[in-house]
């Protein structure tokens, strides 16, 4: 979920989507699993094409990189009790990553995002094509998404 906090103190969910796991994205995951990385630690954003704004196309697994990074932030990741709809000081099935990108960062059109894991690699989790958002200086972009991981169903 997006939400454009403005100056004025008006708040505005720009968009709410689900993204798709990179197949590097997925060695992080085991990687955590047997504490080999540090897992998720910042939220880059990126300018994609242009193109995007009349001809969209869908995120694929194979991305290791934006297309047109322009800004990246350290995240703050919380176990999320969803049946509470709540956050949970224990472990869940479900964490909460968000950042708030301040009205005097990444101010750019916005078109792109992405998950990733701790430096120096910044190995792309996840991968997000989404509508064009024009952030400026007028308002502070809150991202948030939740991952739940669960088996399958059969």
């Amino acid at each position: 979920m997006d939400v454009a906090h403005f100056i004025d103190g008006r708040s505005e969910i720009i968009r709410e989507g689900h993204n798709i796991v990179t197949d590097a994205g997925l060695g992080l995951v085991v990687g955590a699993l047997g504490n080999l990385t540090n897992g998720i630690a910042q939220w880059q954003v990126g300018s994609g094409d242009p193109a995007w704004d009349t001809a969209p196309v869908e995120a694929a697994a194979d991305r290791t990189a934006l297309v047109i990074p322009v800004f990246m932030k350290p995240v703050t990741v919380s176990y999320w009790d969803a049946a509470n709809n709540r956050f949970s000081p224990s472990p869940t099935d479900t964490i909460d990553v968000r950042v708030v990108f301040l009205a005097e960062e990444a101010n750019a059109p916005l078109r792109e995002f992405g998950l990733v894991g701790p430096d120096p690699e910044h190995v792309l989790f996840n991968y997000v094509i989404h509508e064009r958002i024009s952030k400026s200086e007028n308002f502070n972009l809150e991202r948030i998404m939740r991952i739940t991981v669960r088996r399958a169903q059969n």
